[in-house]
């Protein structure tokens, strides 16, 4: 128990990503920018309460005991070159990387995965169950648009990492500008597909690490240690690049929510209030903070798994009976069998489309990855208390 305790108080990276009040904050909001008037707007508004705002940084206390946790948090992509050519199928990355398609990071394959549940939530018509899963699939979305988690180069500037994603949104006055700001640059939910969608949100990510650099430069980054570092400094050149990215999150968590409901056939919920939209998402999401170039990525053709149709689906593969032809590449799909996410498997969240039973991304594959980030930011008191629970395990 000393050992371990020691080995936590010397890890450097544990004060690390959003921050509890980060996360609190964005799981918060993540309804916000749906549209005004629809049922799910006011429905997830009228249901968030403090203890499911926490719920958004379990994931990140997970990593205490479950040791394939970390790398569900990030996608290091520049670790092929060029990023863009990284693969995007499970199996193919198996291939290609080995062990290291682990290592790399695995978050756009955790969003898919925590998206099927969510689904499965939305057609049992469970409340619990969909807040639940709706909280706690926040942390990673919204993980994956930290610009830090999204390069090999994880944390510069020996703690730019912590000095970014938690110090500077510890201070109050910081995160509500932030808030504030991002509120003005929500872009418009639609249909994405969730792993497609969060690996190009982290190719875009991946470029705007050496601005954040600099930033943490001119607030004096590399004279950390001496005492030197200007806390507003960064806050104030890193500020747009926050609030644009955090406005962007929130308009992917809200396409998903949408998405997911959408998915599970629209059902009506209690609590939907009377006269409120009930529409669906038909056209693509997009991003006002830093759209995707060219748009989203297309998922590629997939031949029917079925009888013979007119052509080929561009989504997920069928279930089984012939279609029209061409299918629009959303996860619902528009096929004769396809269905939602998870909806092919007789309603097992975590069933695969083909019907067969769903294997965890990382099976089989051994070692970890850096350490990455948590949840908190780990004051001198909470260094105070390891070392004095450490020193006390110790004499006895």
């Amino acid at each position: 128990m000393f050992r371990w305790l020691l080995l936590l108080t010397l890890a450097p990276d544990l004060c690390l990503a959003w921050g509890f009040d980060g996360h609190r904050r964005l799981s918060s909001m993540m309804h916000e920018p749906l549209p005004a008037n629809h049922c799910l707007t006011t429905w997830f508004a009228s249901r968030q309460t403090a203890a499911l705002q926490d719920r958004s940084c379990d994931p990140d206390r997970d990593r205490l005991t479950d040791q394939t946790e970390a790398p569900r948090h990030y996608l290091e992509i520049d670790w092929v070159n060029p990023p863009a050519s990284y693969p995007r199928d499970w199996q193919a990355a198996l291939d290609q990387l080995r062990q290291n398609a682990t290592r790399n990071g695995t978050v756009p394959w955790r969003v898919e995965e925590q998206y099927a549940g969510l689904v499965a939530a939305f057609r049992a018509r469970d409340v619990n169950q969909i807040l639940d899963r709706a909280f706690y699939m926040s942390h990673y979305v919204t993980d994956s648009f930290s610009v830090l988690h999204n390069t090999k180069n994880f944390d510069p500037n020996d703690g730019l990492h912590a000095r970014w994603e938690s110090d500077m949104l510890n201070v109050t006055a910081n995160i509500n500008a932030i808030r504030d700001q991002a509120r003005m640059l929500y872009g418009t939910p639609g249909r994405i597909d969730p792993r497609y969608a969060t690996f190009d949100i982290v190719l875009v990510g991946n470029p705007l690490v050496a601005s954040l650099i600099t930033a943490d430069v001119a607030a004096g980054g590399l004279d950390a240690g001496g005492g030197g570092y200007q806390r507003q400094v960064l806050f104030t050149q890193s500020r747009d690049l926050t609030a644009r990215r955090w406005a962007d999150s929130l308009t992917v968590m809200a396409s998903l929510l949408w998405m997911a409901w959408a998915d599970a056939g629209a059902p009506d919920l209690p609590g939907f209030s009377t006269g409120c939209a009930r529409t669906t998402p038909i056209a693509p999401a997009v991003l006002r903070g830093y759209p995707v170039p060219g748009g989203w990525t297309p998922l590629p053709l997939v031949p029917d798994a079925g009888g013979a149709d007119a052509g080929a689906d561009a989504g997920r593969a069928d279930a089984g009976g012939a279609d029209g032809g061409l299918d629009g590449g959303s996860t619902g799909g528009g096929n004769a069998g396809g269905g939602t996410a998870g909806g092919s498997a007789g309603g097992d969240p975590f069933a695969s489309f083909d019907g067969s039973v769903f294997q965890p991304f990382d099976a089989g594959v051994g070692g970890t990855g850096p350490v990455g980030c948590q949840c908190q930011s780990a004051g001198a008191g909470y260094w105070l208390l390891l070392g004095f629970v450490a020193l006390r395990l110790r004499r006895r």
